[in-house]
């Protein structure tokens, strides 16, 4: 009976670390590089190397493999020695808890770990990597890379971890045409490798597989910046989509925060220049050029003055956020602003000083995205899984 019980109870483990990773995202890493030569070193447990469909060898971390394009293939070396050239390639780890490195010579490229598999193309004579990895080490990996340094709280760690997982979820299909599921860059989530953070580790787990909802049990877009200024933002006034949950609301809890306030300063005229260049602006008409020059935003607003959508007179400015007001003294004008980022979602500043108080990440969550739920992935009643 006893024997039973226990094989009951590994069943059940098993049946649980099957389910918890499931779903396997498929991540363009290195985006923003170009790269013409790597290394790849297992960091633990075991690595095949497939290549063109092939199984060409099992290898440890002793071993290092040099991936280099060739033509409009790939030349792998093993520890210097030519191994052949193949069209794709893939490592895929075969132990309990398998993670690799990736380096290169090229100063430019940082040297970086990842959790679970590698696939390689060779496009346009340059690597594609694609990291095949596990939802939570994703999850785990993003969280750290996103906000890892900037809070040590248990709470805020699982807010992010929800809101990353969700996020990654709802726009898996957003690189389809490019071959894979997202990218490591900041438009889909800024990620940077494995997580070596225990405290981010333990949350992801502990939150595994709970995503947001709205109240029609689908689930949301779960979009976050790094500081609103003290207002969140519509959705609608950003990206013209209307949700019943990315709703503005006023947020006391950042406004102390080392990102709440900036300030830049142009001459005058450039930036009345700039305005009439880039919009047509009335530069001749002296009560609309004093509303320029002197525009105040006590609450969030959609255009500058003469209808100008603010978004793009942050995008022409490269300022931090739409949320700002100019002043004008002598042949200078100020740009005071607030927030950093797109200020739709959730703020993630004004989250780690509602950790910080003490919120619970139910609180958290439900206070930015609003007529929100937190569930478990498993009763959703659509199929959402990532499936190429």
């Amino acid at each position: 009976m006893r024997g039973n019980k226990i094989f009951i109870i590994l069943f059940f483990q098993l049946f649980v670390l099957e389910n918890l990773y499931a779903v396997k995202l498929d991540i363009n890493i290195y985006n923003s590089f170009e790269i013409t030569s790597i290394d790849f070193n297992p960091l633990t447990g075991k690595y095949t190397l497939e290549a063109d469909e092939s199984i060409i060898r099992n290898f440890n971390k002793q071993d290092t493999v040099n991936i280099t394009p060739f033509k409009d293939s790939i030349l792998l070396q093993i520890n210097h020695h030519n191994i052949g050239v193949y069209k794709t390639v893939s490592f895929y780890g075969r132990g309990f808890i398998n993670a690799f490195t990736l380096s290169a010579t090229h100063k430019k490229l940082p040297s970086r770990s990842y959790d679970d598999n590698l696939k390689i193309k060779n496009i346009a004579g340059k690597l594609q990597l694609i990291n095949n990895v596990e939802l939570e080490h994703y999850v785990a990996g993003v969280v750290q890379s996103e906000g890892g340094g900037s809070s040590d709280d248990i709470q805020f760690f699982f807010v992010q971890a929800i809101s990353c997982r969700t996020y990654a979820l709802v726009n898996y299909l957003k690189h389809t045409i490019d071959g894979y599921n997202l990218c490591d860059e900041v438009h889909c989530q800024y990620y940077t490798g494995r997580c070596e953070n225990s405290d981010i580790t333990r949350a992801v787990a502990r939150t595994s597989g709970e995503v947001i909802v709205d109240s029609n049990y689908r689930m949301i877009s779960a979009a976050f910046s790094s500081n609103c200024g003290g207002e969140t933002v519509n959705s609608e006034d950003v990206w013209s989509l209307p949700t019943s949950y990315l709703k503005s609301v006023e947020d006391t809890f950042c406004t102390s925060m080392s990102k709440a306030r900036w300030e830049i300063k142009l001459p005058k005229e450039d930036f009345l220049n700039t305005l009439s260049i880039a919009y047509n602006f009335p530069i001749n008409d002296s009560a609309t050029v004093d509303s320029a020059l002197n525009f105040t935003q006590k609450h969030r607003k959609v255009l500058f003055i003469n209808n100008i959508p603010l978004k793009l007179i942050r995008k022409e400015f490269v300022l931090r956020s739409t949320f700002f007001s100019t002043e004008t003294k002598a042949d200078t004008t100020y740009i005071h602003g607030r927030g950093f980022g797109h200020g739709v979602g959730l703020c993630q500043q004004g989250a780690i000083k509602m950790a910080e108080l003490g919120f619970d990440y139910h609180d958290i969550i439900k206070f930015y995205y609003k007529n929100t739920h937190i569930v478990h992935y498993s009763e959703l009643k659509y199929n959402f899984m990532p499936q190429f």
